[in-house]
């Protein structure tokens, strides 16, 4: 699978990962070290004749620095941001300044189409609105974009939302520089006309720093006001409704997953289907199938797992898994042998699956042996729902 360079999106639009300088959010120790590593990295970048772009000073707002990424020590890109963060009308702007072909080591940059999804991903992130997924009015063309005073040629996308409001989203992509430092610029605009605002290289990331360190905090004190407003109360797990929710879920998922990546399109689950804390849904179900069955929490994880594993590989594999009749069925008679070994009409299914999971890749079995088990077990499931048909 491909590695991306603009990883997860943080809180706050501050991106979060490894070694690209963005630490836990609001952590003000090591800031000094933080904010001199960033000096550093321009300072490489000054010496190879590069700068990271921004929206020129006109824009008002907020100043940002988003991350900064490093491949094997060396500085690949840079992501400054302006403007009002947390007002989905926006103006905000987001600039990703990156280095070229081989110069990339490897990395992959997103395409207009993601950087698009990874603003509503930061909005919904930070704000909790979902600006739903698709369809929409997309419109592809090429324009210029004022940088450094100078018009360039760009390609733009522009994402008009669905019927029922919202705002228009437009990012573009252009090539800067000469032969010896090109770089591109990949720009992401809420709320300002095709084309605006105008972008300008930038030697100073005080203000960018200083954005940085006010928006982390800013987030991690709404956050503590939120968690004193809102004691956690223990979860009392009732009947087998978190197996169904969790296994639902986990089937959608797989399915839409499965649906991007053989349409060639990163991976994303949909923001509607991240609002519930799987987590917590995962421990209602294993403390459900600890007492329902008498397990252990081993056991009763094995258990959730192969449940959950079972019903989203079959998401995958069957067209009939989800958002039919068949399907539902198919996830309630799981359910029931999952937690109490019920004789139910999809038993020879379930017992075949049994063989899937042992004979899995990452364990000792040759790998034959395994693909003959997920024949078997997709055959039994077709098998089921013929005897359904016919009764």
């Amino acid at each position: 699978m491909q590695r991306r360079t603009d990883g997860g999106r943080g809180r706050g639009g501050v991106q979060s990962g490894g070694r690209n300088g963005s630490g836990p959010a609001g952590e003000r120790r090591g800031w000094q070290r933080l904010a001199e590593e960033a000096e550093r990295a321009l300072v490489s970048w000054r010496r190879a004749g590069r700068l990271p772009y921004a929206p020129g000073a006109d824009l008002p707002g907020l100043r940002v620095l988003a991350e900064w990424h490093s491949v094997n020590g060396r500085v690949v890109s840079f992501t400054l941001l302006a403007g009002e963060p947390r007002d989905p009308a926006g103006p905000f702007v987001s600039v990703r300044t990156a280095l070229t072909g081989d110069d990339l080591r490897g990395e992959v940059l997103s395409g207009l189409d993601e950087v698009i999804e990874d603003e509503r991903d930061r909005i919904f992130d930070l704000t909790g609105l979902d600006e739903g997924d698709g369809p929409r009015q997309v419109r592809t063309t090429e324009r210029t974009l004022l940088v450094d005073g100078v018009p360039v040629p760009a390609r733009v996308r522009v994402e008009r939302p669905r019927e029922g409001g919202g705002v228009v989203l437009w990012a573009a992509q252009l090539t800067l520089g000469s032969e010896r430092a090109p770089v591109e610029l990949t720009v992401v605009v809420r709320g300002l006309p095709v084309g605006e605002p105008a972008l300008v290289a930038t030697g100073d990331l005080g203000p960018y720093l200083a954005g940085r360190a006010w928006l982390l905090d800013e987030v991690t004190s709404r956050q503590a006001q939120a968690d004193g407003s809102e004691p956690a109360v223990p979860a009392v797990p009732v009947g087998l409704e978190a197996h169904r929710r969790l296994a639902l879920g986990a089937m959608e998922r797989s399915r839409i997953l499965a649906e991007q990546l053989s349409a060639g399109r990163a991976p994303r689950t949909p923001r509607r289907l991240r609002t519930e804390d799987e987590g917590d849904l995962w421990e209602e179900a294993v403390q459900q199938q600890m007492r329902l069955a008498s397990e252990s929490r081993q056991e009763a994880d094995e258990a959730v797992t192969s449940m959950v594993t079972q019903l989203g590989w079959l998401a995958e594999r069957a067209d009939w898994a989800v958002g039919t009749e068949e399907g539902r069925q198919a996830v309630e008679e799981t359910v029931r042998y999952t937690v109490f070994g019920s004789e139910v009409p999809s038993l020879r299914a379930h017992r075949a699956w049994h063989a899937v999971w042992s004979t899995r890749p990452s364990g000792p079995s040759p790998r034959d042996r395994h693909e003959t088990a997920l024949r078997e077990w997709l055959a039994a499931w077709e098998s089921w729902r013929r005897r359904r048909r016919h009764h």
